[in-house]
């Protein structure tokens, strides 16, 4: 392991920073994953999904599928061996069903709940934190800081009921 190689996180982060803003510049058009779900719905002959942002070229899919891509090619250069793995840490047995088909249920279901609150929103949390922060967006600004307050009291309290 001496030889390990680690990527430093704020080279992704202006990696990003700097996708995010040539895309905007370049195509006038805002960077999010949300909005892959829809062109996937679309592809598979939901109708909602074949009109609007939905129904021009397929872009955001394919930044959807360079997400687990990238993530793979992180690894295969990290040096380290990677081992799937169904673990989210120490505390998340204690909340979630030791069943791993009740898990998955649960998880699956909290997956479906925050698409539909980013399609409510017109976005998911990572399009408004950082390609609205990026962008110098005010409401995203905002969004962005209300989403890790959000986060951090909504599983404090889901460990202090549940755990």
């Amino acid at each position: 392991m001496d030889n390990l190689i680690t990527w430093a996180g704020w080279v992704g982060g202006i990696g990003v920073g700097l996708v995010v803003i040539l895309l905007f510049l370049t195509t006038g058009k805002a960077l999010g994953v949300s909005s892959a779900y829809g062109e996937v719905c679309g592809m598979a002959g939901q109708p909602v999904y074949q009109r609007g942002s939905f129904s021009g070229p397929k872009w955001r899919l394919f930044f959807a599928l360079g997400l687990p891509i990238g993530g793979a090619i992180a690894v295969l250069t990290s040096g380290i061996s990677w081992v799937p793995t169904w673990d989210m840490g120490t505390l998340y047995p204690s909340v979630l069903p030791a069943s791993i088909w009740a898990r998955g249920a649960v998880l699956v279901c909290g997956g479906a709940l925050i698409g539909v609150g980013a399609r409510m929103a017109g976005g998911c949390q990572s399009g408004h934190a950082i390609t609205g922060m990026a962008l110098l967006n005010p409401p995203s600004v905002l969004a962005g800081g209300l989403f890790f307050v959000g986060g951090i009291v909504s599983v404090q309290a889901l460990f202090q009921f549940l755990g």
